[in-house]
């Protein structure tokens, strides 16, 4: 661990990873560099201003991400257990973008995607099968 500052490259990692949420201890870990470098380098102005300019479109990409997986959901997914995986999946994704974008967060996102799948699958059950009469020819 050398006491050089970082480099373009470490200063685009050392934003990536602040953005996504990582601590100084785990950056400092993945660039094999000490943790006062990084605490300097995040203390930049530019280096904060380039972290929320990343946590903006990592937010904007979650969003995204969140709708195309909700969107996705047709009436087949609704019979199959991965209708539930895509339900949490979307909340994760969901919570992510508000925690990026400085939103309030909690796992009724998810509590409600999974409220909205059984009143679904109730309303399947409890909707009668119409059987067509046999073919008399």
């Amino acid at each position: 661990m050398n006491g050089a500052p970082p480099n373009t490259q470490e200063e685009a990692q050392i934003v990536t990873l602040a953005a996504d949420g990582a601590s100084t201890t785990k950056i400092a870990a993945s660039l094999g560099r000490s943790r006062h470098m990084v605490k300097n380098t995040l203390a930049k102005p530019e280096i904060q201003q380039s972290i929320q300019q990343e946590k903006a479109e990592l937010s904007k990409m979650y969003r995204e991400q969140a709708r195309r997986v909700v969107a996705s959901i047709s009436d087949t997914d609704i019979g199959k257990a991965s209708l539930q995986q895509k339900a949490i999946s979307s909340g994760v994704l969901l919570d992510k973008a508000l925690l990026l974008a400085g939103e309030p967060t909690s796992n009724v996102d998810v509590r409600v995607l999974m409220e909205l799948v059984d009143e679904i699958r109730d309303k399947r059950d409890r909707t009668p099968v119409l059987s067509l009469p046999a073919n008399p020819a």
